[in-house]
């Protein structure tokens, strides 16, 4: 439990679609019980990719990033904000975690601009933080859709980018990256510790590729708005309560 008048710093968890399966949500339990306001922001990009497959839509990538054009949104949007969330959504209350789910779009949360070259594409540009302080204060984890706000309407947004974006925003004290390897691996050693410059090292070098750069690109992003990252193990019990208690876990990126 927290202290008696002590206010804790907000923690965001970047999940995947299916992270149910991972031990480290009941972490986000613990935490929100004990007090500790909690945002939890979602993917789903393999959901995504097989919805699209069953309409006969091929998916292209960028470094990691989807290219999404105007049918790939359509489905994005019913796929992240419908399905994932709400299934999500439910299953991390059958785990005794307050959820209520919601997108980026709605508030507005998440302002974005186009990014060139990827169609319905979206980098944030401002956080607008009232509905998720609002659902805080009601002693709710926010859990959000990737999805934004921009001049054509509803923008696909990368989710690791949209949780270093709310944390930079809600001046959170922690972003854990939850994954399915323990960090970033280097000749098959883990990678303890990174500076926001080293991050892009790791990605020009080739020794982090697919899924891993934008979670280093995010990571630093993070770091450089002074929010610890971590890129972490999220089928480990107990690694985001080892971190906040100053134990080494995962692959931490610090400005500090």
């Amino acid at each position: 439990m927290s202290e008696p008048g002590k206010t804790l710093d907000p923690v965001v968890v970047k999940v995947g679609g299916g992270a149910l399966e991972g031990g480290a949500l009941e972490d986000v339990r613990d935490l929100a019980a004990g007090g500790r306001p909690v945002v939890l922001v979602h993917g789903g990009g393999n959901r995504l990719t097989q919805m699209l497959e069953a309409l006969g839509v091929e998916s292209h990538f960028v470094e990691g990033l989807r290219v999404t054009d105007e049918a790939a949104l359509e489905v994005a949007e019913m796929v992240y904000a419908g399905h994932v969330n709400k299934t999500l959504g439910r299953g991390l209350n059958s785990l005794g975690i307050p959820a209520v789910g919601i997108s980026g779009t709605d508030g507005p949360t998440l302002r974005v601009s186009p990014v060139p070259g990827l169609g319905r594409v979206g980098k944030v540009q401002k956080v607008e933080g009232a509905l998720i302080q609002t659902l805080l204060n009601g002693g709710f984890v926010p859990t959000v859709a990737p999805l934004g706000l921009g001049p054509e309407g509803a923008y696909n947004v990368n989710a690791d980018s949209a949780a270093a974006a709310l944390a930079v925003a809600l001046g959170a004290g922690h972003l854990f990256l939850l994954t399915d390897v323990d960090g970033l691996l280097a000749d098959g050693e883990l990678v303890s510790s990174l500076t926001p410059e080293e991050c892009e090292g790791y990605v020009e070098s080739g020794l982090a590729a697919g899924g891993m750069v934008p979670k280093l690109r995010t990571a630093s992003e993070a770091a450089q708005g002074g929010v610890e990252a971590r890129i972490v193990n999220g089928e480990r019990r107990g690694v985001l309560l080892d971190a906040l208690s100053g134990e080494k876990a995962g692959t931490l990126v610090s400005g500090r």
